[in-house]
């Protein structure tokens, strides 16, 4: 790693996949701007980057996590190798689930999104690894993919660099900030000064903040799980979907993936990666889940791990400037569905570009002035298991 100079334009704190893009993008700017990229590892990547399954579905009830998730999609489809437009399959085995979907189907097409309702049969023909027989009915999103976060991460990085960012290695423990307005990041290395910092840090973020405002940036942990190797199909399968069950499952290539977010919610405070200590529930949890994959599949579980995310009491990520402090941004809890619509949307914030005030508002880092952090904090709790409630503003993974 190349040791930084003294001083930086822009210093971006974290450098997962989010953190990456953003790097990328600030690097093709006009203006010229010296770019340092800052993460205490970069191979193989310790946040959440590193253990998330990849779905990317861009359907979502609110419009902005919508169209983040579309531009999201466009970005990846540059990037060789960086998604599979696979398709996406939610399942309902209720009455109730159907008229859930129903209405998710037609508010996706309004959305400008290709969905429709298809036959249980034809989701089994579409993943027949995956999906049992005789379900009341399924929604299929076709332009739905499933991304290689790791290789866009390293795609963004070596681009970033190639344009005249820097990358460095090491920890940083404190924001510096004088007269409301940010200094630089103290790191393991000493001392690196910029006029911007951008704090990337995933579920690392609350550690960082010393700010007026309260950042609910909540981590918990979630169990997945891989099976035994397996020949890759001829054909790669959507990625699956249970909502009413809060079970989901992907064909990763040459091994099956499923996870569950049918236990409690539990806040876990990451170590040295995102990836947490096994908690007992999960067994449980994993096991339920297991019932939804024909047995024919024979999916036998050989690695389970518990991978660290953030949650936040609005399940929407913040994005934007920190009033209080001239020079210093956020990107926290920014999933890999809206990894690179989120960091153009604060690339052209960070450029003093137009940007839609709608979008501008609902990311906003300080949206929960003068609220109780502690209720905050059980509020993104709450919110853990009703990731697949169809209401407005609820993230879908």
């Amino acid at each position: 790693m190349t040791v930084p100079q003294s001083t930086y334009d822009v210093v971006i704190v974290g450098a997962g996949i989010v953190g990456s893009a953003l790097a990328y993008f600030l690097s093709t700017s006009k203006d010229g701007k010296k770019v340092v990229l800052i993460d205490r590892s970069f191979g193989p990547l310790k946040g959440s980057t590193g253990y998330a399954p990849g779905f990317v579905g861009q359907y979502n009830e609110s419009n902005v996590l919508t169209q983040l998730a579309i531009d999201t999609v466009k970005e990846y489809t540059k990037i060789p190798d960086g998604i599979d437009i696979v398709g996406g399959l939610e399942i309902a085995t209720t009455q109730e689930g159907v008229n859930k979907l129903k209405t998710r189907c037609a508010k996706a097409q309004e959305a400008g999104l290709v969905a429709k309702m298809i036959s249980s049969e034809e989701a089994v023909n579409l993943a027949p690894n995956l999906v049992k027989g005789g379900n009341e009915a399924v929604l299929h999103f076709p332009g739905d993919g499933a991304a290689n976060q790791i290789g866009i991460t390293a795609f963004y990085q070596k681009e970033a660099q190639a344009n005249g960012a820097q990358i460095f290695q090491a920890d940083v423990s404190q924001i510096s900030q004088a007269d409301g307005r940010v200094q630089g990041v103290m790191t393991s290395s000493g001392f690196v000064g910029a006029k911007t910092v951008v704090l990337a840090t995933g579920v690392w973020t609350p550690g960082l903040c010393k700010l007026d405002i309260p950042i609910p940036v909540v981590p918990v942990g979630h169990p997945y799980m891989y099976s035994e190797p397996h020949e890759p199909n001829p054909h790669k399968a959507p990625f699956v979907r249970w909502p009413e069950h809060r079970v989901y499952a992907r064909d990763h290539g040459t091994f099956y993936g499923l996870g569950s977010y049918n236990h409690e919610s539990t806040a876990q405070e990451p170590k040295d990666s995102a990836h947490g200590d096994w908690i007992g529930q999960f067994d449980s949890a994993l096991n339920h889940a297991l019932q939804f994959i024909p047995e024919k599949t024979g999916f036998v579980p050989v690695k389970r791990y518990n991978g660290i995310f953030a949650m936040t009491p609005d399940n929407m990520p913040l994005v934007g400037s920190i009033s209080s402090t001239t020079g210093l941004y956020m990107a926290a809890a920014v999933w890999i569905t809206h990894a690179a619509g989120s960091a153009k949307f604060l690339t052209r914030l960070m450029n003093a570009e137009t940007v839609d005030e709608n979008t501008k508002k609902a990311l906003d880092p300080a949206r929960f002035r003068g609220q109780d952090i502690v209720e905050l904090r059980q509020e993104s709790l709450d919110g853990y298991n009703s990731i697949y409630k169809t209401q407005e503003n609820v993230c879908i993974m």
